[in-house]
């Protein structure tokens, strides 16, 4: 299962807010960071699970190359893009374990 959309998640907290919390506590900087980082990937990392699909279409949709060398080569192809997928989706399961883990306030020093 794919962890869910930044959105569903709580955001960093912005001044206005920063202004309203108990005495001694602040916004987590840690946190904001993760968010980001969070919001970031999941917002590309489509675009890195499609890294291998042209060179895949390519070489199942023509005949430019065919052969024991070219089977070979589209396995090792196909089996690149269910790692990269694979590590796609781990970036975005360790972020968002490492975020949910994070507090959003932090005590002052």
């Amino acid at each position: 299962m794919s962890p869910p959309p930044p959105g569903t998640l709580q955001a960093p907290i912005d001044a206005v807010a920063a202004a309203q919390l108990p005495p001694g506590e602040v916004p987590n900087p840690d946190y904001a960071r993760l968010y980001h980082a969070y919001r970031d990937a999941y917002g590309s990392i489509d675009r890195l699970r499609r890294a291998l699909d042209p060179p895949a279409r390519t070489l199942a949709e023509t005949d430019a190359w065919l052969g024991p060398e070219a089977r070979a080569w589209g396995g090792r192809l196909e089996e690149n893009r269910r790692m990269l997928h694979r590590a796609a989706d781990r970036i975005l399961t360790d972020l968002h374990a490492a975020l949910v883990a994070t507090p959003r306030t932090i005590r002052r020093v």
